[in-house]
């Protein structure tokens, strides 16, 4: 008796796990077509006042992006990001210009805080099923729309005034996303990477000076990131798993 207890008991520990364990395995052979992505850099802005960019004297100030993608066939992802950015212009750029673009009611500086939201298609250039048959290093590239606003504080420097005029405004605007990033995978679930990014905006009024140059504003995004595939079940599902 005490034999046939001890067959019994042996036999069901050995076939629990191994249920358990292909329960597991089909588990993550099921697509994870849900990603999320935290990515963070350096980025500036271009702009009428921001300084001059062929000596490569602009400031530079940080950035931090949240995206979320679904992706819908082999080489496509769909993604909305949403993120912040600082965002000034050169405090000693042209000076001296100062009171010429006062007396056209053009800002000289301005400094503020980007916050933007977008939505663009991903393109891989390496097409793949699911995320355990991605390949270790791919890239992608892709455009979409999104819409930008800048809490700003605004400096003019009017001639027949002996201070600084501020005014505080929140310009906003439509733009095109430009990205191309490449990333590595990092186990079955996680890639990091990279990713340059183009924000080009539909304005010349961000930066509360239009027309000095010959472009709209734009900003620009140098940004480290790391992605998870995200699970189709529930976290709290694999405490049934016990």
């Amino acid at each position: 008796m005490a034999a046939r207890y001890l067959l019994i008991t042996s036999l069901f520990f050995l076939i629990i796990p191994g249920t358990l364990s292909a329960q597991n395995f089909y588990k993550e052979r099921i697509p994870r077509v849900y990603t999320l992505t935290l990515a963070g850099g350096p980025a500036s802005m271009y702009s009428d006042n921001g300084g001059p960019y062929r000596k490569l004297d602009f400031p530079i100030f940080g950035s931090v992006t949240l995206s979320a993608a679904k992706k819908i066939n082999r080489r496509i992802n769909l993604r909305l990001s949403a993120g912040y950015q600082h965002v000034s212009s050169n405090m000693e750029y042209l000076a001296e210009r100062a009171f010429e673009w006062g007396e056209e009611n053009k800002a000289y500086a301005f400094t503020g805080d980007a916050i933007y939201v977008d939505f663009m298609p991903e393109f891989y250039f390496l097409p793949f099923e699911t995320h355990i048959e991605r390949f270790r290093v791919n890239g992608y590239a892709g455009v979409g729309l999104g819409f930008i606003a800048i809490p700003e504080q605004q400096a003019y420097a009017y001639p027949d005034q002996t201070e600084v005029t501020i005014i505080k405004t929140t310009p906003t605007a439509l733009y095109i996303p430009v990205r191309l990033g490449g990333s590595v995978a990092f186990g079955s679930n996680w890639d990091v990477g990279f990713e340059a990014s183009l924000f080009a905006t539909l304005s010349d009024e961000l930066d509360g000076n239009a027309g000095s140059n010959q472009a709209n504003d734009m900003l620009m995004q140098g940004q480290f990131f790391v992605k998870r595939y995200l699970s189709p079940f529930p976290f709290w599902d694999k405490w049934f798993d016990k």
